[in-house]
């Protein structure tokens, strides 16, 4: 096998010919080396997502002439599974830089959080008095401890 010369900074300046070259490290020290950094979540599970950053980007009018929600949106199951995936989505697609992002409006966030809260929605039958002011965040009550799957 051919050896590499070595960089500059490993040249034996000083004289001394004793100058063993390093290991090289084996093919499975390479892989654990270039393994990527583990990608920590910011939300800890879908309600803390919501709470702190879907519904507060997502301000529509809210009542019967505009969009529906439910303060217990969590115990709807198609509310449910929509913003665990939506959550576990923008974990994922927020790695990837802000043109995903930007994705996951356009093809993700918004065509779900217009379904899920259309007149005609999983929240249809949900029937409240229309807050006077817009836009503001939709109601929300915490759901119970432990409901929701953490990432941590």
């Amino acid at each position: 096998m051919i050896g590499i010369p070595p960089n500059d900074d490993e040249l034996d300046l000083d004289g001394d010919e004793t100058h063993e070259p390093e290991q090289q490290p084996s093919i499975a020290q390479q892989d654990t080396d270039q393994a990527e950094p583990e990608r920590s979540f910011v939300y800890e599970d879908a309600e803390q997502w919501l709470h702190g950053y879907a519904l507060p980007r997502y301000l529509r009018k809210y009542g019967p002439s505009g969009h529906a929600w439910a303060p217990n949106w969590y115990e709807y199951p198609e509310v449910y599974s929509v913003v665990s995936a939506l959550w576990e989505t923008w974990e994922q697609m927020r790695w990837d830089g802000p043109q995903q992002i930007l994705v996951f409006y356009r093809d993700f966030f918004y065509p779900l959080m217009d379904r899920l809260t259309s007149p005609d929605g999983p929240f249809h039958a949900y029937d409240k008095v229309m807050h006077p002011q817009l836009p503001e965040m939709f109601p929300v009550d915490n759901a119970p401890d432990g409901y929701f799957r953490s990432s941590v």
